[in-house]
């Protein structure tokens, strides 16, 4: 009964995220035609590269120390203990993040000249380069509300630091700033709700003054993942850089658009990861090992049951929401989604797998994981883009995140085995093949047409994953009863 509850605790957890992704997608797909008509492509691809620069500097602020306060502290009780080690992680992180800062403030010109190719932008950088600090206190905040398995209040913050942020920025847009006005908005953004998050933190356990008494064994933990972190932003994100260098800041801009549509396949996996990892911490302390598989096994499942259908729902769709939601130079981009699209899936294995690495402690397993999936990243980008254009870069995406997660998949059943349901995963292939053709024969071509493919194809796949009879009964009963307690967001443990 007992572990009955908390599978129950968790799909619910998992759901109050997963309602957070949808409207964190919702944010994208209003915010990316806002800033694709403002700024047009040549300005969206500033903007795309200042992002990703942030997303490469980012890991070094955060330290992994992220990571270590859910290893450390998810099955901790003792509040006193919590409350120090929690200060001591948020003064190095603030250090952290204030150095890299100053450092990419400093380095803004000569990003500007061999990077972005245009001195003019170094403005923007510079401008830019304090939200470093901002980004890694709000995600090191953030965290407490995950290692304390409060999963609603999560889910609250979450989307109203998203809706506040496009508001914001569509505010200063309108207001004719531009670039300058969605920085801007990003800046106050970030403070608002840093803010917020610390004083609901301090309402909750109070505050002290960093002691970094156990801070050693923390760093020791989490500093090695930091280069992980810069590795897998060469899987992740690096494309953008190669793209702007061989075709320019306009092709990075297009390329980035279609992109962004593709990796939506993978929306699923941010609230899994985000409980998963300190719930199984718990339960692999506790020496509760089969619950610990079944998280692993179900999650795999369930996960795909998700990914495969949108990997093929956005490749059918990509060419009309690039119409609707873009301008027609982003159009072209159309092409590259399904690349990305289905190059999220095979990522889904590495980022639900990579969390069996980090229980058995083998983290410098992922740095070879992540370095030869960066590695074979570079290498066919150099190849492919100036042969194929943008097509090359997004072909180089599918390959290294099919190797990344199939290498990480296998390595991780070294340390800690559990049942991967293959013919789950072929079924929900199967029905998301019969849902693609029904997309095709709508041959959706305006927003009507979009609206009407989507729900469609859902409710296609749905019926003919029934019909196959891929969950069992005892499944859909929770799934059922799961949908009628949704509205029930809990915001205490």
């Amino acid at each position: 009964m007992e572990q009955k509850q908390e599978y129950a605790k968790f799909g619910r957890q998992v759901g109050y995220l997963f309602a957070t992704n949808i409207a964190t997608v919702l944010q994208v797909f209003i915010q990316l035609p806002i800033l694709t008509r403002a700024f047009g492509a040549s300005l969206y691809g500033t903007w795309t590269l200042i992002n990703v620069t942030g997303y490469l500097l980012f890991p070094f602020a955060v330290l992994g120390l992220s990571w270590a306060v859910l290893r450390f502290l998810a099955a901790e009780k003792d509040v006193g203990r919590i409350r120090e080690d929690f200060f001591s992680v948020c003064s190095i992180v603030c250090i952290a993040g204030l150095i890299i800062s100053i450092l990419l403030f400093i380095l803004s010109d000569f990003l500007a000249a061999y990077i972005f190719r245009d001195v003019n932008l170094s403005y923007y950088i510079k401008l830019a380069s304090i939200l470093i600090l901002f980004n890694a206190m709000f995600h090191l905040l953030r965290t407490f509300f995950r290692l304390q398995r409060r999963m609603g209040l999560y889910t609250i913050i979450t989307i109203m630091y998203d809706a506040s942020q496009v508001g914001l920025i569509v505010l200063f847009i309108l207001l004719g700033y531009k670039l300058t006005g969605a920085i801007i908005a990003l800046l106050i953004n970030g403070l608002l709700f840093n803010l917020i998050t610390l004083f609901i933190i301090l309402k909750q356990i109070g505050f002290q003054l960093p002691r970094f008494s156990r801070l050693k064994s923390y760093l020791r933990w989490g500093v090695p993942l930091t280069p992980n972190e810069a590795i897998l932003w060469i899987v992740n994100s690096s494309d953008r850089y190669m793209v702007s260098y061989f075709m320019g800041v306009t092709a990075a801009g297009i390329y980035n658009a279609a992109y962004s549509i593709g990796n939506y396949a993978s929306f699923a996996l941010m609230p899994l990861s985000v409980v998963l990892y300190p719930n199984i911490v718990k339960t692999y302390e506790e020496g509760n090992l089969d619950m610990t598989r079944n998280y692993f096994k179900y999650s795999i499942k369930y996960l795909m049951m998700i990914a495969i259908p949108a990997a093929f729902g956005l490749s059918m769709l990509a060419k009309p929401l690039l119409q609707i939601i873009t301008t027609p130079e982003f159009v072209p981009g159309s092409s590259i989604v399904p690349f990305v699209a289905f190059g999220a899936v095979f990522f889904c294995f590495y980022q639900t797998c990579i969390h069996v690495i980090y229980l058995s402690g083998k983290t410098e397993l992922v740095t070879i994981l992540l370095s030869t999936g960066a590695g074979l990243n570079i290498l066919l980008n150099i190849i492919l883009i100036p042969r194929l254009g943008i097509m090359g870069a997004a072909l180089a995406t599918l390959v290294a995140f099919a190797v990344l997660g199939m290498l990480t998949l296998i390595v991780s059943g070294r340390y800690f085995k559990f049942d991967i349901d293959i013919p789950s995963i072929v079924k929900s292939i199967f029905a998301s093949a019969v849902m693609a053709v029904c997309i095709w024969l709508i041959s959706p071509n305006s927003i009507a047409t979009v609206v009407i493919s989507i729900p469609a194809g859902a409710i296609v796949y749905l019926a003919v994953l029934l019909l196959i009879k891929t969950l069992s009964k005892g499944e859909l009963a929770f799934f059922i009863n799961f949908l009628k307690n949704m509205g029930k967001i809990q915001l205490v443990k």
